[in-house]
């Protein structure tokens, strides 16, 4: 900018120009609360890969700093940075804290605003998040469905076709428009199938009662030659009740049509979930990642093998994120890893698979892979190798080292499935219905990862924790703070974040993090890049 301002003024052209704005374009907003940077693919590759050079990391790291930049010049609110030591969030941080300290708009502003404390976290601390299965509305859209910038799209047997003809579908979401969405996005996804369905019947309710009025809205009426009475105040009072309930028509409509494009999406969902037992993937994973087979690795193991080596259940992704989450989460060996992954190597080799991938579930036989299906194998098979060794070599953390994983949150998980149970017995047919056979145990599970519980305790400054540990930067303040120092004074609550993950972000990690959230707490959410449990599956098996 001071650069552009310098050419204005040697080539003469300060006459042309009547305002000058600077713009923060380095950055996607999907919603309120959800952001990522832009152009920044393969971002886990990058910061990860052994062939990247160090002059190319640094222009990388570099980049994603302008990026953060963008964030903080749109906010307009200067932050406190908090990052673990070491690696790339130091890096970016301190990069951070120095374009923010040299930014002279930024700095000049002198306002009493609360100031957002801005978290920076690297995607190894916690691999688990964006590879398990999840059961939340707006997460299996992203898993199960072709998702990107909020656009979703699949594929569904034309209505009406005795050829079963692949009908396309494409629907654009918008969580700060739509308010289904955003009341039901975050839910387990049977609690969403539900209240779609009591939703639509409300409108379609109201809807056939205000047409009932219009219909018979006309009443009979004088003569062509009589003298026209005055109304009474009683038709008067009918009259406008009309018109009011006319003129709410077509916003109830909209809404209608809302409703009913989340109708066909939750049947898109529940297709996939079906077809593949995605719950059954979801309960091992969940029980693995919050240490119920701590103290048994060979009850795990065995699990984890009967279910990837089953040809009835799940793709050939969906049984490697589960041999991923038991390499991950659990105490065992290598070679008990290495033996599952082989399991299921054979399996699907020689018995293959009733589901062949996303939007093509359930073709109805066992049998040899597709060619597809043998390069996701592969590359599955390459990322289970690296991270073995990146395990060995103790550069990522096991979460069954760690105490506090865990934790169930809401009520307790029997209530909410008798509660759904219930209602579904009563509303025994359609996509409830199915939705009671197949995803009931989806309800109720939902722990807090590991981000969300490290920005919980930076937000509550508990002792003995990261807020000891992490480094703390202060665009405000020349070099770096001491939190030591800081225990001793009286700190603000934090009252608004902003979570950034190095190396690729998900939504299953956004609606997480949103469990830290409420009235007084605003948890802003951003990453590199978003991505889908296949993608960053993608990802791992480019490093082996």
């Amino acid at each position: 900018m001071e650069e552009f301002g310098k050419l204005i003024v040697q080539n003469g052209c300060l006459d042309m120009i009547a305002s000058l704005h600077d713009q923060y374009l380095d950055f996607i907003c999907m919603e309120k609360y959800l952001f990522s940077l832009s152009n920044k693919q393969d971002s886990y590759v990058m910061i990860n890969g052994a062939n990247v050079t160090d002059t190319v990391m640094e222009n990388y790291l570099t980049e994603i700093a302008f990026g953060l930049l963008s964030v903080v010049g749109t906010t307009g609110k200067i932050p406190v940075i908090r990052c673990p030591r070491g690696g790339a969030p130091e890096m970016v941080a301190r990069k951070l804290n120095q374009l923010i300290a040299e930014h002279p708009k930024l700095t000049s502003r002198t306002n009493n605003q609360q100031r957002p404390l801005l978290v920076i976290l690297d995607r190894n601390m916690d691999l688990i998040t964006p590879i398990q299965h999840s059961s939340t509305y707006q997460a299996l859209i992203d898993d199960l469905l072709e998702h990107h910038a909020n656009r979703v799209e699949f594929t569904t047997k034309a209505e009406g076709s005795s050829k079963n003809r692949a009908q396309v579908k494409k629907f654009d979401l918008d969580a700060d428009l739509d308010p289904f969405y955003s009341k039901h996005k975050f839910q387990p996804f049977p609690e969403a199938i539900e209240e779609n369905g009591a939703e639509l019947q409300d409108v379609t309710v109201r809807e056939q009662a205000i047409r009932s009025k219009t219909v018979g809205g006309g009443g009979g009426g004088a003569g062509a030659g009589d003298e026209q009475a005055p109304p009474s105040e009683e038709e008067g009072g009918a009259a406008s009740d009309l018109a009011s309930a006319v003129d709410s028509l077509p916003k109830l409509l909209e809404r209608k049509k809302q409703l009913e494009m989340h109708t066909s999406i939750l049947q898109a969902v529940m297709n996939e979930v079906a077809a593949r037992d995605v719950p059954q993937f979801f309960e091992l994973e969940s029980a693995l990642a919050s240490g119920q087979y701590k103290n048994d690795a060979l009850k795990a193991k065995s699990e984890v093998m009967a279910l990837a080596t089953d040809p009835s259940k799940g793709n050939v992704e969906d049984k490697i994120r589960l041999v991923i989450v038991f390499c991950l989460a659990t105490t065992a060996s290598g070679s008990h890893i290495t033996e599952v992954a082989e399991g299921m190597k054979n399996a699907l080799e020689s018995r293959g698979s009733t589901v062949d991938g996303k939007n093509n579930s359930g073709h109805g036989g066992h049998g040899l892979l597709t060619k597809e299906d043998r390069v996701k194998l592969e590359k599955g098979l390459k990322a289970i190798d690296y991270l073995q060794k990146l395990r060995s070599m103790k550069m990522i953390p096991n979460i069954a080292d760690q105490d506090d994983y865990g934790g169930s949150k809401g009520a307790n998980n029997s209530d909410l499935l008798s509660g759904f149970m219930a209602r579904a017995t009563n509303q025994a047919t359609g996509l409830l219905a199915k939705a009671t056979e197949k995803v009931s145990s989806m309800l109720g599970k939902i722990v807090k990862h590991h981000s969300t519980r490290v920005v919980e305790n930076l937000c509550e400054m508990k002792p003995g924790t990261e807020d000891d540990e992490y480094l703390y930067l202060d665009p405000k303040v020349r070099g770096d703070v001491d939190v030591k120092v800081l225990r001793t004074m009286t700190r603000a609550p934090c009252r608004e974040v902003i979570t950034f993950v190095i190396g690729g972000g998900c939504y299953a990690e956004y609606q997480n993090l949103q469990m830290i959230a409420d009235e007084r707490r605003t948890v802003t959410y951003g990453s590199t890049e978003l991505v889908s449990p296949c993608e960053f599956l993608s990802q791992l098996g480019k490093l082996s």
